[in-house]
Protein backbone atom coordinates (compact mmCIF):
# COMPACT_ATOMS: atom_id res chain seq x y z
CA UNK A 1 0.00 0.00 0.00
CA UNK A 2 1.51 3.39 -0.99
CA UNK A 3 0.08 6.79 0.66
CA UNK A 4 0.44 10.55 0.19
CA UNK A 5 -0.78 13.88 1.31
CA UNK A 6 -1.99 16.05 -1.35
CA UNK A 7 -4.90 19.16 -1.34
CA UNK A 8 -6.06 17.98 1.89
CA UNK A 9 -6.57 14.64 1.76
CA UNK A 10 -4.36 11.41 2.70
CA UNK A 11 -4.55 9.29 -0.75
CA UNK A 12 -3.52 5.34 -0.45
CA UNK A 13 -3.54 2.59 -2.72
CA UNK A 14 -4.54 -0.56 -1.64
CA UNK A 15 -4.30 -4.09 -3.50
CA UNK A 16 -5.86 -7.42 -3.22
CA UNK A 17 -5.31 -10.21 -5.47
CA UNK A 18 -6.13 -14.16 -5.91
CA UNK A 19 -4.64 -16.76 -8.54
CA UNK A 20 -8.29 -18.53 -10.21
CA UNK A 21 -7.83 -21.53 -12.62
CA UNK A 22 -8.93 -20.29 -15.86
CA UNK A 23 -7.42 -18.88 -18.98
CA UNK A 24 -6.28 -15.23 -18.77
CA UNK A 25 -9.08 -14.77 -21.24
CA UNK A 26 -11.75 -15.62 -19.66
CA UNK A 27 -10.63 -13.80 -16.48
CA UNK A 28 -10.71 -10.47 -18.64
CA UNK A 29 -14.37 -11.40 -19.89
CA UNK A 30 -15.77 -11.89 -16.38
CA UNK A 31 -13.82 -8.97 -14.90
CA UNK A 32 -14.97 -6.18 -18.13
CA UNK A 33 -18.18 -7.47 -17.63
CA UNK A 34 -19.01 -8.50 -14.65
CA UNK A 35 -22.15 -10.21 -12.95
CA UNK A 36 -22.54 -10.87 -9.39
CA UNK A 37 -26.12 -10.01 -8.36
CA UNK A 38 -26.51 -14.05 -7.65
CA UNK A 39 -23.59 -13.61 -4.74
CA UNK A 40 -24.88 -13.39 -1.34
CA UNK A 41 -23.90 -9.61 0.14
CA UNK A 42 -21.90 -10.04 3.09
CA UNK A 43 -24.13 -9.08 6.09
CA UNK A 44 -21.58 -6.91 7.73
CA UNK A 45 -21.50 -4.99 4.28
CA UNK A 46 -25.59 -4.04 4.70
CA UNK A 47 -25.27 -3.45 8.67
CA UNK A 48 -21.93 -0.47 7.01
CA UNK A 49 -24.26 0.51 4.47
CA UNK A 50 -22.10 -0.71 2.11
CA UNK A 51 -24.58 -1.26 -1.22
CA UNK A 52 -24.59 -4.65 -2.74
CA UNK A 53 -22.97 -4.64 -6.46
CA UNK A 54 -25.19 -6.24 -8.97
CA UNK A 55 -22.86 -5.86 -12.44
CA UNK A 56 -20.95 -3.99 -14.41
CA UNK A 57 -20.29 -4.03 -18.17
CA UNK A 58 -18.06 -1.93 -20.64
CA UNK A 59 -20.32 0.23 -22.92
CA UNK A 60 -17.25 1.26 -25.23
CA UNK A 61 -13.85 -0.19 -24.92
CA UNK A 62 -10.21 1.27 -25.17
CA UNK A 63 -9.36 4.27 -23.62
CA UNK A 64 -11.85 6.92 -22.72
CA UNK A 65 -14.11 4.23 -23.05
CA UNK A 66 -17.12 3.58 -20.27
CA UNK A 67 -18.01 0.33 -18.29
CA UNK A 68 -20.79 1.26 -15.81
CA UNK A 69 -21.36 -0.19 -12.33
CA UNK A 70 -24.67 -0.82 -11.02
CA UNK A 71 -25.51 -1.18 -7.56
CA UNK A 72 -28.71 -2.52 -5.41
CA UNK A 73 -29.28 1.21 -4.05
CA UNK A 74 -29.85 2.41 -7.70
CA UNK A 75 -26.99 4.28 -7.79
CA UNK A 76 -24.00 3.60 -10.45
CA UNK A 77 -19.78 4.31 -11.05
CA UNK A 78 -19.70 5.66 -14.61
CA UNK A 79 -16.20 4.77 -14.77
CA UNK A 80 -14.14 6.19 -17.62
CA UNK A 81 -11.43 3.69 -18.98
CA UNK A 82 -8.08 4.74 -18.44
CA UNK A 83 -5.46 2.03 -19.24
CA UNK A 84 -6.77 -0.78 -22.13
CA UNK A 85 -4.38 -3.86 -22.53
CA UNK A 86 -6.78 -6.54 -23.30
CA UNK A 87 -6.47 -9.47 -21.62
CA UNK A 88 -3.85 -7.89 -19.19
CA UNK A 89 -4.64 -5.09 -17.72
CA UNK A 90 -7.54 -2.42 -16.99
CA UNK A 91 -7.75 0.59 -15.01
CA UNK A 92 -10.46 3.42 -14.73
CA UNK A 93 -11.78 6.20 -12.59
CA UNK A 94 -14.57 5.61 -10.71
CA UNK A 95 -17.14 8.78 -10.89
CA UNK A 96 -19.40 7.46 -8.48
CA UNK A 97 -22.86 9.13 -8.97
CA UNK A 98 -24.00 11.55 -6.27
CA UNK A 99 -25.58 10.38 -3.67
CA UNK A 100 -23.76 7.68 -3.86
CA UNK A 101 -22.99 6.65 -0.22
CA UNK A 102 -21.60 4.35 2.30
CA UNK A 103 -21.71 3.78 5.59
CA UNK A 104 -25.03 5.90 5.03
CA UNK A 105 -23.41 9.23 5.63
CA UNK A 106 -20.27 9.58 3.21
CA UNK A 107 -21.04 10.60 -0.48
CA UNK A 108 -18.41 9.13 -2.35
CA UNK A 109 -19.09 11.34 -5.03
CA UNK A 110 -17.59 14.49 -3.24
CA UNK A 111 -17.20 13.72 0.58
CA UNK A 112 -14.62 12.96 3.34
CA UNK A 113 -13.94 9.03 1.98
CA UNK A 114 -13.12 9.43 -2.16
CA UNK A 115 -12.67 6.57 -4.31
CA UNK A 116 -10.68 7.96 -7.00
CA UNK A 117 -9.40 5.01 -8.87
CA UNK A 118 -9.14 1.24 -9.80
CA UNK A 119 -7.26 -1.18 -11.85
CA UNK A 120 -7.03 -4.73 -12.81
CA UNK A 121 -3.51 -6.39 -13.93
CA UNK A 122 -3.76 -10.10 -15.04
CA UNK A 123 -1.14 -12.43 -14.64
CA UNK A 124 -1.28 -16.04 -16.81
CA UNK A 125 1.06 -18.48 -14.98
CA UNK A 126 2.73 -20.69 -17.28
CA UNK A 127 2.73 -24.29 -16.52
CA UNK A 128 0.40 -27.37 -17.35
CA UNK A 129 -2.79 -25.62 -16.28
CA UNK A 130 -4.28 -22.55 -17.70
CA UNK A 131 -4.00 -20.06 -14.46
CA UNK A 132 -4.42 -16.27 -13.62
CA UNK A 133 -3.24 -14.25 -10.81
CA UNK A 134 -5.69 -10.98 -10.63
CA UNK A 135 -4.10 -7.89 -9.00
CA UNK A 136 -7.05 -5.57 -7.78
CA UNK A 137 -6.04 -1.97 -7.12
CA UNK A 138 -7.99 0.51 -5.13
CA UNK A 139 -7.30 3.94 -4.78
CA UNK A 140 -8.61 5.78 -1.82
CA UNK A 141 -8.74 9.04 -0.25
CA UNK A 142 -9.68 10.46 3.23
CA UNK A 143 -9.60 14.11 4.03
CA UNK A 144 -7.17 14.63 6.23
CA UNK A 145 -8.99 16.73 9.28
CA UNK A 146 -10.88 13.13 9.58
CA UNK A 147 -7.73 10.65 8.33
CA UNK A 148 -6.90 9.39 11.89
CA UNK A 149 -10.44 8.26 13.07
CA UNK A 150 -11.37 7.03 8.81
CA UNK A 151 -7.95 5.40 8.02
CA UNK A 152 -8.57 2.01 9.91
CA UNK A 153 -12.13 1.51 9.23
CA UNK A 154 -12.28 2.41 5.76
CA UNK A 155 -9.58 0.05 5.12
CA UNK A 156 -10.83 -3.27 6.42
CA UNK A 157 -14.13 -2.06 4.49
CA UNK A 158 -12.18 -2.18 1.19
CA UNK A 159 -9.88 -5.13 2.16
CA UNK A 160 -13.48 -6.93 2.37
CA UNK A 161 -14.94 -5.33 -0.69
CA UNK A 162 -12.11 -6.06 -2.84
CA UNK A 163 -12.30 -9.60 -1.06
CA UNK A 164 -16.13 -10.09 -1.98
CA UNK A 165 -15.47 -8.98 -5.82
CA UNK A 166 -12.00 -11.39 -6.24
CA UNK A 167 -14.33 -14.29 -5.02
CA UNK A 168 -17.08 -13.37 -7.17
CA UNK A 169 -14.76 -12.85 -11.05
CA UNK A 170 -12.62 -15.91 -9.61
CA UNK A 171 -15.82 -18.15 -8.87
CA UNK A 172 -17.32 -16.60 -12.47
CA UNK A 173 -14.44 -17.17 -14.05
CA UNK A 174 -14.04 -20.87 -12.80
CA UNK A 175 -17.89 -21.46 -13.88
CA UNK A 176 -16.87 -19.78 -17.86
CA UNK A 177 -13.65 -21.79 -17.88
CA UNK A 178 -15.55 -24.93 -16.90
CA UNK A 179 -18.65 -24.29 -19.52
CA UNK A 180 -16.10 -23.55 -22.58
CA UNK A 181 -14.04 -26.92 -21.40
CA UNK A 182 -17.35 -29.16 -21.39
CA UNK A 183 -18.52 -27.43 -24.62
CA UNK A 184 -14.53 -27.87 -26.33
CA UNK A 185 -14.58 -31.26 -25.36
CA UNK A 186 -18.57 -32.00 -26.22
CA UNK A 187 -18.02 -30.47 -30.24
Amino acid sequence: MSEKKSTGRVVATMYGSTTVAAPVETVWDQIINVDIHSFAHPRYFSWLGIPNPLRAEVINSGVGGQRIAYFDTGKRFIQRITVWRPPLEYAFSFNPEKGFKVAYLFDLSDGIVQIPTGSYLLTETSGGSASTTIRLGTEYSIDQRFELVLRVPVKLALRGFQRFLLTAISKNSLDAARTSSTTTRGA
